[in-house]
């Protein structure tokens, strides 16, 4: 996917308008007698939903060194063969429903594939 593929190749993380960010973390982790370094996705909420419906981030809302791309709604369009106003459209109708969900206090899931 467009994220997957941004988050693995490059240093930035991916801005979602209305949504938030997917970054990736250096974990450093003991196995035995060695220390790796590890790459795993992190997602960081939206300053503007989390303010908007009282939701916390335990996590700073910004990457210190490092620069968000923003979501390529072309290469959105490309993975889903649609339109690329389509695409857009479908996010910020898909980004509409989450927040009006969050406001009516719905219980759901956004389900996000390849993302990590």
């Amino acid at each position: 996917s467009p994220f997957s593929r941004s988050l693995l190749f490059h240093l930035q993380g991916v801005r979602i308008p209305c949504l938030g960010y997917f970054d990736t973390a250096l974990t450093w982790i003991q196995v035995g007698d060695e220390a790796m370094t590890i790459q795993s996705p992190t997602f960081h909420l939206a300053m503007n939903l989390a303010v908007r419906h009282n939701l916390t981030d335990d996590k700073a809302y910004l990457p210190g060194n490092k620069e968000l791309e923003p979501l390529s709604y072309a290469k959105v369009a490309t993975a889903a063969s649609v339109s690329r106003l389509k695409a857009e459209a479908c996010i910020q109708g898909t980004m509409s429903l989450l927040s009006c969900c969050l406001e009516k206090g719905k219980n759901i899931a956004l389900v996000l594939r390849d993302v990590g």
